[in-house]
């Protein structure tokens, strides 16, 4: 059960709260056009390190 979470990356760990920080307050404070933009580009940026992760494990093996 442990072994779904090999390490945690600490830097993703803080670019995604810091993304998700910021996306609140946009929302919070009405910027429509800042909120998409940072949800966009927070969905690129998991999506990015999903396919890396699964691209170092497949060479791994």
């Amino acid at each position: 059960m442990i072994k779904m979470f090999d390490k945690i990356n600490i830097v993703d760990l803080a670019v995604i709260i810091g993304l998700v920080a910021a996306l609140i307050l946009a929302i919070f404070y009405n910027q429509n056009e800042l909120a998409m933009s940072i949800a966009s580009g927070l969905l690129g940026y998991i999506g990015g390190n999903i396919k890396t992760a699964v691209t170092k494990k497949e060479n791994e093996k």
